[in-house]
């Protein structure tokens, strides 16, 4: 199967902006984790809920500038999907880090950064190939 050069150059702007998008989120959910994890004593997973459901928030809002909606769906049903993608992406950053956690006896943060790394390739496919439109 032949890749189409002019096609993927075409996605590289919007993987771009989506990377940064999506470091701008991840520090959205860190921040407000920390803040009511810290400062509100908020037991720990339900703070990491409400951070999650925020952050998710805020990346479809950016992904509404990034992407194009696709025609006829309704703006309801892309933020249902994006926080179902966003939820399926949780479970594999959560995953992929206790897999090398425990199965491969890597450090936490290396971890923590391996899973986030494969959560993100998932969290965009899904958005740019499923949810949203090519621009």
């Amino acid at each position: 199967m032949r890749v189409n050069r002019a096609f993927l150059k075409s996605l590289a702007p919007m993987f771009i902006q989506y990377f940064f998008a999506g470091l701008f989120c991840a520090f959205v959910n860190w921040s407000v984790f920390y803040f009511l994890d810290s400062k509100f004593e908020v037991y720990y997973l339900l703070a990491a809920l409400f951070s999650f459901f925020i952050s998710a928030t805020v990346n479809f809002i950016l992904c509404k500038i990034i992407f194009k909606s696709k025609e006829g769906r309704k703006k309801r049903t892309e933020f249902v999907m994006v926080v179902l993608v966003g939820a399926i992406g949780l479970a594999i950053d959560l995953g992929t880090t206790a897999f090398c956690v425990e199965i491969l006896g890597f450090h936490k943060m290396l971890s923590k950064i391996a899973g986030t790394g494969v959560a993100f390739v998932f969290n965009y496919t899904s958005k740019q190939f499923y949810i949203f439109s090519h621009r």
